[in-house]
């Protein structure tokens, strides 16, 4: 059974929030905020909710896409839907947590080389097409 979760594209600037991931799945890459949706919750509302857990306060303006997330490699061969939001930054500095040990203000353009082939995609997605 897939998972339900979002990602955040934050803008500020004309760049993006990233943070480093130090959990699996994905560990050791760059990744957008996100996570699971919890029941009962809106996705808008999650995609808020996570926003806060780092710290950051966002106005999301859309959603850019609903992609299928698949990690081969899992033991579970996990399976998640992610519903991918844009927001514009309004405060706050990023916090690491438990999932995303220090965060990054990048270029679209110019991701980082570890940066995850799912939340390149997303990124584009929302830049480029």
């Amino acid at each position: 059974m897939p998972i339900p979760c979002v990602d955040v594209i934050v803008e500020k600037a004309s760049r993006v929030l990233i943070g480093f991931r130090v959990i699996d799945p994905y560990r050791n890459v760059w990744a957008l905020p996100g996570g699971r949706i919890l029941k009962h919750e809106y996705p808008g509302d999650a995609a808020q909710r996570i926003l806060r857990e780092i710290g950051v306060k966002g106005r999301i303006s859309d959603l850019v896409g609903v992609f299928p997330v698949k990690f081969p490699l899992h033991e579970l061969k996990r399976y998640d839907i992610t519903l991918c939001y844009r927001s514009q930054w309004v405060a706050g500095e990023p916090q690491a947590d438990s999932e995303l040990a220090r965060f990054r203000w990048v270029s679209p353009e110019r991701l980082p080389a570890r940066t995850g082939a799912n939340y390149r995609r997303m990124i584009k997605a929302a830049f480029f097409n």
